[in-house]
């Protein structure tokens, strides 16, 4: 049975925008109560990727993170070139989701960890060599703001990826900006920022200001050694998460 039919269609697509935070949490705990309810069973397809991203109002990969899940849990299939279907009505237990989760949320962020290590270094160093002043200072920016404000107020902005975003730009080489930009936006739809302790947070933020520094003194090898210093921070704080790691 497909989904998209008038009288299903409207009842997945009748929830509001899930919350910023845990946004493929929300997702996950709507779909599991349309199965309950009796309104979702085995056979039924979802519709297209791009409906349910614009009517939960959140991105592909915040999407893809909570079907992936589900699907992980045999409560969802992905049939290659004709979508997603129901597999499986059984009920989950709230805390074995969460936990198995968690589980795969840290494998989730260590596996972009590493992807982002090695193209955010070479572009930071690419950055040195060719970002223009209007570049360099779209770098700085969200640097002198985010120093403004207190750990917490900070981590509730978009600023770090704004950072991390001007970097990637101001490499020049638009292939490489690219995939950092899919990375990023992988990262966002993990929520990364709970998974680093508020007290790591405001340390991790500092260091933006050497890698700044670096590039606008043209330092290549300058720059590549200092965002490799920050990624191995950030691996330290991702490691001091209290999710369950096994």
């Amino acid at each position: 049975m497909v989904l998209e039919t008038p009288e299903k269609a409207d009842s997945i697509l009748s929830f509001s925008p899930v919350k910023a935070v845990l946004r493929h949490q929300s997702i996950i705990e709507q779909i599991m109560g349309l199965i309950e309810s009796g309104t979702l069973r085995v056979g039924d397809k979802f519709p297209p990727e791009r409906v349910l991203a614009d009517r939960w109002q959140v991105s592909r990969p915040v999407l893809r993170e909570a079907f992936r899940v589900l699907q992980s849990q045999g409560i969802v299939e992905s049939r290659h070139g004709d979508g997603r279907y129901v597999r499986s009505v059984r009920a989950l237990d709230a805390n074995d989701l969460r936990r198995r989760h968690l589980i795969d949320r840290r494998q989730s962020l260590l596996q972009i960890w590493e992807v982002r290590t090695l193209l955010e270094v070479q572009a930071a160093r690419l950055a040195a060599v060719n970002a223009s002043e209007e570049q360099i200072r779209a770098i700085e920016r969200p640097i002198i703001l985010m120093g403004e404000m207190a750990a917490p107020d900070s981590r509730e902005t978009d600023l770090n990826m704004e950072i991390h975003t001007a970097v990637a730009l101001a490499s020049g080489n638009d292939y490489l900006a690219q995939m950092i930009l899919m990375a990023l936006e992988e990262y966002r739809a993990l929520d990364f920022k709970e998974a680093v302790p508020i007290e790591e947070w405001k340390g991790l933020q500092e260091e933006h200001w050497p890698i700044a520094r670096a590039i606008r003194s043209r330092s290549a090898e300058r720059a590549g050694t200092v965002m490799t210093q920050h990624f191995e921070d950030l691996k330290r704080a991702l490691d001091k998460w209290s999710g369950p790691t096994n």
